[in-house]
């Protein structure tokens, strides 16, 4: 217990350290989780293996689900499955090939396990990067979808290749049957999870109970899945898009502040703990590896070179057919061109996902030492390397118009609230339900809402019958949510971004 409030402590920590010093939050984590390996009694500390993977993914898949739109991902569906899922399998293949062949010892299984922990990216830490470089939202979106689908994949395979490779009777027939059981099963447990929650939620009064219930949600889905050998990971996504898409009540203000800032903590704690738990484990590995650690940099560091070639020739080969067969199609969420697919390609960071699979794996897997080892490695580096050059790569490729993008989108949300909220007024003017005085007002103080202008101040002199019209502007205020609301499936971003303004207007009002 003493070691996860450690580890929580330097998490928080690293997150300011690491905007001062340019650097992403987790790398400044393991280093910190480095130090305390260094200090006197800590190469003595451990963590249960078995408790990693329970502990810290449902949380971290369930927000990035809950966050997101499941119509988005739906309407592309086809080019997600081409250059998500499939690419898992192709990178897991290729990085098991390449290892099966530097180290013949590796079983063929513990490589399939290695290729699986290092393929997937991380959805997290890549949109990040992105939103923050001001990059288009289909590549944003291509970089979320990609990063939460390849989670699934990849821990489905995963999960069959450890229960293959530890029970001896690893087959490619008999793991793709596994594979389809855990993600059938997976889906239909996330989905009864999701709608029992999503009852019991409504029979909590405050919103802040049901923050803290929302907590067991992602949890409930993975150990119910786990236990009937399904996969955990598609369960919690499941569920986090059930959850995201029926919990949009538009007058559950609370609900959505509670809700939004509970999970941004839960995401950072998880993180920092986790990266902290990296840099702990990894110096523990190197000492027992002993003078065999330098010859797996230099494995590490071509499983690094495999996984670059496998999506770049992925992304630029099969990503030009799928181009080709969308040409036709503005709205595919695809690289529309070279740029971009160069963008898409160099943005493969690993992170979360391949260091809690790496350190989950049990104490009498093989090599498990060595593949701990390659592991973080493969995560440290393409969250380091690209997360340096990615906005030099942007800015030289052209590609920073995002932010005129999601400017763009912002003023489509506000137009559509605004027409929501002054259509409404506009017929109680002609009801005459208003005077033309409580009807300026109201129009004064909508217009402060959006813009947040200082007009609002002087009102309190000019109308003094102000607070007879109060629940017309909360009605206003009402409406302009629900209009929001109506657009989050297409715009999810603008729609939170303006939400969050119009719910804390709405606390204070």
């Amino acid at each position: 217990m003493g070691l996860m409030l450690l580890l929580v402590v330097l998490g928080l920590l690293a997150v300011p350290i690491g905007e001062r010093l340019r650097l992403p939050a987790p790398v400044v984590a393991a280093l910190f989780g480095v130090l305390v390996a260094l200090l006197p009694g800590g190469d003595n500390i451990a963590f249960p293996p078995g408790l990693i993977l329970p502990l810290v993914l449902p949380p971290l898949l369930f927000t990035a689900a809950w966050k997101s739109s499941w119509q988005r991902f739906l309407k592309g569906w086809s080019p997600i499955l081409t250059l998500a899922v499939a690419l898992v399998f192709a990178t897991t293949a290729a990085v098991a090939f390449v290892a099966s062949r530097i180290h013949p010892a590796l079983p063929l299984g513990a490589a399939v396990v290695l290729g699986a922990i290092c393929a997937p990216p991380d959805p997290a830490a890549i949109s990040n990067v992105a939103k923050r470089l001001g990059v288009s939202r289909r590549i944003v979106t291509i970089l979320e979808g990609e990063g939460l689908f390849n989670d699934v994949t990849a821990l489905t395979i995963y999960q069959v290749a450890v229960v293959g490779v530890l029970t001896g009777s690893f087959t490619w027939w008999h793991a793709a049957g596994n594979f389809v059981y855990a993600a059938v099963a997976g889906v239909v447990i996330g989905l009864a999870n999701a709608f029992v929650f999503d009852r019991l939620s409504n029979r909590l009064g405050g919103a802040e109970l049901r923050a803290g219930l929302s907590l067991l949600i992602p949890y409930s889905a993975y150990l119910a899945a786990d236990l009937a050998k399904a996969s955990g990971v598609l369960a919690v996504l499941v569920a986090g898009f059930w959850i995201g898409h029926s919990r949009r009540d538009p007058d559950d203000v609370e609900e959505r502040l509670y809700g939004r800032s509970f999970w941004e903590v839960v995401e950072v704690l998880v993180t920092g703990f986790t990266f902290g738990l990296v840099g702990l484990e990894f110096v523990t590995v190197t000492d027992r590896l002993g003078g065999q650690a330098w010859s797996y940099v230099t494995f590490s560091l071509i499983i690094c070179l495999v996984l670059v070639l496998a999506r770049f020739f992925w992304m630029f080969v099969v990503g030009g057919i799928v181009r080709f067969r969308h040409r036709h199609s503005e709205e595919a969420d695809i690289p529309g061109n070279w740029r971009e697919t160069l963008l898409v390609a160099w943005a493969g960071m690993r992170a979360v996902v391949t260091v809690a699979t790496a350190l989950a794996l049990p104490a009498m897997f093989p090599a498990r030492d060595q593949i701990i080892f390659v592991a973080v490695v493969v995560a440290l580096l393409t969250l380091l390397v690209p997360g340096v050059t990615l906005p030099a790569l942007v800015s030289a490729l052209g590609l920073n118009t995002g932010a005129d993008r999601r400017r763009a989108a912002r003023r489509e949300v506000i137009a559509a609230i605004n027409v929501a909220a002054t259509g409404h007024l506009d017929e109680l003017r002609r009801r005459g339900e208003i005077t033309d005085a409580q009807a300026d007002w109201l129009t004064i103080r909508w217009r402060a809402t959006l813009l947040e202008s200082g007009e609002e101040d002087e009102l309190a002199q000019r109308y003094p019958e102000r607070h007879h019209v109060k629940a017309i502007h909360a009605d206003m205020l009402a409406r302009a949510r629900a209009a929001a609301l109506r657009l989050r499936p297409k715009e999810p971003e603008a729609v939170d971004e303006v939400l969050r303004e119009l719910d804390l207007r709405s606390a204070v009002s």
